[in-house]
């Protein structure tokens, strides 16, 4: 996957100004994001704030040194236009081989300047050291970035806590809770990009805070120690992406010099299960949703038992509407937030709607799950999840035995708009429809799970083990 669309940057009419923090990998990224929005028709400014070496100029089509804010305001435009991205530098920064960066000022001056259309900057050092933790002064990020990306190396996980290994290691050990020649564990390494004086610190208001997990898998690397560092990698993704907010909208996996950067985009992702119909099919004024199952107790507590058994799954929400309360006190302690759909009666999609409304804020994508469809299987949910790390497809549903397209289904953040505008009964599916190729198909290696719509479904359904008399309500509910 290529970091633009990783980042997301088409979903924003706002200008990119993305600064780079941490170690282990910003030099790399900065000239790659720079040649991926170049190639987009975005002419891009490449600088920095801190000390960049001199030898990184022979990446930049054009180099352009001058102390002057003037002169860079000026030369700027017309070599854009010819080169596509320009790296603006001072100049020589009294340390031997090194150039000095621009002021955070002076960047967000010529951010505002019409031809330029993509702005990225190393605003930290780090020593060339795979880890860093952040000095008073550091990290020096422009207050105008869009987009703040944390860059941490792979290969610091399982060195010790050194001077070789980390940047300022004394500061790392402080924050990470370990001593000094202590193992980098993945959950030390989390603890420190996750804490707000650790990786996350310097973000302005309003910026998009990233992690970036750089593997640096080369030739040099065996299949053994590259398993390793994806294994961590995935480990510190669950472990920051757990943490409660403010904190990383999404974690990117990948090595920045790979043909492809990005390998996987781990994002919050919540399940809704839908658990607000009548039941029309059944007669009378049943609450389908209260039908015993086990395990589950009732299908309710089956699809929320579902959900919560996904490993994936960051957030578990059921919508009520038909026999509301009753279909609450169901669920019983379970671990969900449980939404009360008014409209219920008129569709499906007003309980999407519901859902939706109730997600917490920065989710990378929502699953929907039928409470009537008690035989899916928390693996099949954690299948489509990834699948939607490695591609971030608008939609991704699983394909069942003979190729048949069932559910769950799950939805991008890309989609929420579109869903939030559907009408009726149907749910999901138009969007299915539109999209078309755009759909990421998994192959489940499993019978298509049937909805229960009648009686009769749900008596060959349940089969022998299953109480044939549902939970009758308290009282009938009216919309």
């Amino acid at each position: 996957m290529e970091l633009h669309h990783a980042l997301r940057l088409d979903e924003t009419d706002r200008k990119p100004i993305i600064a780079l923090v941490g170690a282990g990998g910003k030099s790399s990224l900065l000239f790659r994001l720079g040649d991926e929005l170049a190639g987009r028709g975005q002419p891009t400014l490449l600088t920095a704030t801190t000390r960049m070496w001199a030898s990184q100029l022979e990446r930049a089509p054009l180099a352009l040194l001058t102390a002057s804010l003037a002169t860079l305001a000026f030369e700027l435009p017309t070599s854009l236009r010819g080169y596509g991205q320009v790296l603006a530098l001072v100049g020589p920064a009294g340390e031997p081989g090194k150039l000095a960066g621009l002021a955070p000022e002076a960047i967000c001056r010529l951010a505002d300047l019409e031809e330029v259309g993509a702005v990225v900057v190393e605003a930290d050092g780090s020593r060339e050291r795979p880890l860093k933790a952040p000095a008073v002064h550091e990290p020096v990020v422009p207050a105008c970035a869009t987009h703040v990306i944390t860059v941490a190396g792979m290969a610091a996980v399982g060195q010790p806590l050194d001077a070789v290994t980390v940047h300022r290691h004394e500061l790392a050990a402080a924050l990470s809770g370990l001593r000094i020649g202590d193992i980098l564990t993945p959950e030390a390494v989390a603890t420190l990009l996750a804490h707000p004086q650790g990786g996350l610190k310097g973000c302005p208001a309003g910026a998009v805070p990233l992690l970036y997990l750089n593997l640096a898998l080369d030739d040099s690397l065996d299949d053994a120690e590259a398993h390793k560092r994806f294994a961590a990698a995935r480990r510190i993704a669950g472990i920051v992406l757990g943490h409660s907010a403010p904190g990383y909208a999404a974690v990117l996996i990948g090595s920045a010099q790979a043909a492809q950067p990005v390998t996987e985009v781990h994002g919050r992702v919540a399940a809704v299960a839908l658990a607000a119909g009548g039941a029309t099919r059944f007669g009378g004024d049943l609450a389908k949703q209260l039908l015993p199952w086990q395990p589950g107790g009732t299908l309710v507590g089956r699809a929320a038992d579902i959900a919560l058994a996904a490993r994936t799954i960051d957030e578990v929400i059921v919508v009520t509407g038909h026999h509301a309360a009753d279909v609450q006190s169901a669920l019983g302690d379970r671990a969900v937030r449980v939404v009360t759909n008014p409209d219920w009666q008129a569709g499906q999609s007003r309980s999407v709607a519901a859902g939706l409304r109730a997600l917490a804020p920065a989710l990378s994508a929502v699953l929907f799950i039928l409470a009537d469809q008690p035989a899916v299987q928390p693996a099949t949910i954690d299948r489509l999840v990834e699948r939607h790390r490695q591609t971030l497809a608008p939609i991704v549903a699983p394909l069942y035995d003979g190729g048949q397209r069932g559910n769950p289904v799950l939805f991008d953040r890309s989609t929420f708009p579109e869903l939030l505008a559907l009408q009726g009964d149907s749910g999901g599916r138009p969007l299915i429809q539109r999209y078309g190729s755009q759909v990421e198909l998994v192959a489940i290696d499993a019978p298509l799970p049937k909805g229960i719509e009648t009686m009769d479904d749900y008596r060959r359904a349940s089969g022998p083990n299953q109480t044939a008399l549902p939970i009758q309500p308290t009282a009938p509910q009216k919309p």
